[in-house]
């Protein structure tokens, strides 16, 4: 691996509340938004009490912990960073995504932790002020308010299904109206974690894949160490929803040695059309698998691992920059959120689909706690990229620039 080069921020403020999870809005890309994750600390109330001979007891309790957050909308232009609302919730925000379907890129997801989604339209074309929001917030019937929703990710086909993972280790689909509410009963896959499910994820969408019969894989991830995948085709009638598994679901053990906290699957084929996907764990490495899709192998495993990558802290999320393919050679851009070492900007390249090797272009340190969310500015000049990443306990939100081959 390649000597890191360090960047420094263009803009460095400090945010009210932890921030957990950031986004950039693919409809508005020079607006994004943060979500925030406040705990606030146990209060201990004293009571006096007066018993019948009349002598007074002194009782202390304790109040349960509770939690709360923000939804930050910001605005960049250039190097100028503007706060343009504050969306105050009444739980701590886990995770946040916009949809990836193209006319619904301006609708936003929010996951909590007590297991609530609500759903949010970004719109600052007719509200500059206020541009997101409110549609919805639902819950389902059967979880608990002290279960977390961890992660979300919407379905790359079917538009109103969205995966989430829990405190408790499951991995569902929640199947949603035409006003954005969780309708019906959910799918809990089979592909549940032990302990805390970080992850879930879903290959993406190929020129193949139809609503109609919506099949490909899904990848669940948690703190038990192991990586979990299925196939499932969804079957969706009015509001009962449904999911067909054909094969048995595959459990990969052994390659992670921590928690599995982020699944990025590609639309990448090699080796007899294995499937690349970068996974990341509280081990601080980042691992590279061909993995064959189970419809493609009628249910066989094929996986196997080509590279794996200690990036020094904790890999908690990953995000694609960009795949450029030529001849018998493969790049594959990556913004990497490293916890305690700060954000990587990494390339992983192959040549003649064996030889993998990692390097590191830019390196952002200005961090002094956990960087949980990084993102960056969509449609960007040439090989530059101007990025947005964040950490928890200092509340730091910073922008930083790889200035790219060309900047050098």
């Amino acid at each position: 691996m390649s000597s890191p080069n360090t960047v420094s921020s263009t803009v460095s403020l400090t945010l009210d509340l932890p921030p957990s999870c950031i986004q950039f809005c693919p409809a508005h890309p020079d607006y994004f938004v943060v979500g925030t994750y406040n705990l606030q600390r146990e209060e201990t109330a004293t009571q006096l009490n007066t018993d019948e001979e009349g002598e007074e007891d002194t009782k202390t309790s304790k109040t349960p912990q509770s939690r709360n957050g923000t939804l930050l909308v910001f605005k960049i232009e250039g190097t100028e960073l503007t706060l343009v609302q504050t969306v105050s919730q009444p739980s701590a925000i886990l995770d946040l995504r916009f949809h990836s379907a193209p006319d619904k890129q301006d609708i936003l997801a929010v996951v909590s932790s007590t297991g609530s989604l609500a759903v949010f339209r970004m719109a600052p074309n007719t509200l500059p002020s206020s541009p997101l929001q409110h549609l919805a917030t639902s819950r389902c019937d059967d979880i608990e308010e002290d279960v977390l929703f961890l992660q979300c990710n919407w379905h790359p086909v079917v538009p109103n299904v969205i995966g989430v993972t829990t405190s408790t280790g499951t991995a569902r689909l929640l199947h949603l109206d035409d006003k954005y509410c969780i309708i019906g009963p959910s799918v809990d896959l089979a592909i549940a974690n032990s302990l805390e499910a970080w992850c879930i994820n879903f290959s993406p969408a190929s020129a193949l894949t139809q609503e109609s019969d919506p099949q490909g894989t899904v990848y669940c991830g948690g703190d038990d160490s192991m990586l979990r995948y299925t196939s499932c085709t969804l079957a969706i009638s009015n509001e009962d929803m449904s999911c067909e598994s054909p094969f048995l679901p595959i459990t990969v053990r052994g390659q992670h040695s921590a928690g599995v906290t982020a699944i990025l699957p590609l639309p990448v084929f090699l080796k007899g059309r294995g499937r690349v996907v970068v996974t990341g764990s509280y081990d601080d490495h980042l691992r590279v698998f061909l993995i064959h899709d189970l419809h493609e192998t009628y249910g066989q495993k094929r996986v196997e691992l080509v590279l794996e990558e200690n990036l020094g802290g904790g890999v908690w999320r990953l995000d694609l920059v960009k795949v450029q393919e030529k001849d018998s050679s493969l790049r594959i851009r990556i913004l990497a959120s490293c916890m305690h070492a700060g954000a990587r900007l990494v390339d992983l390249e192959v040549e003649g689909e064996n030889d993998w090797a990692c390097k590191i272009l830019a390196q952002f340190e200005e961090h002094k706690s956990m960087n949980y969310g990084s993102d960056f500015v969509r449609g960007g000049d040439g090989d530059s990229l101007q990025c947005v990443s964040t950490s928890f306990y200092d509340k730091l939100l910073c922008v930083w620039e790889y200035k790219g081959s060309e900047g050098k």
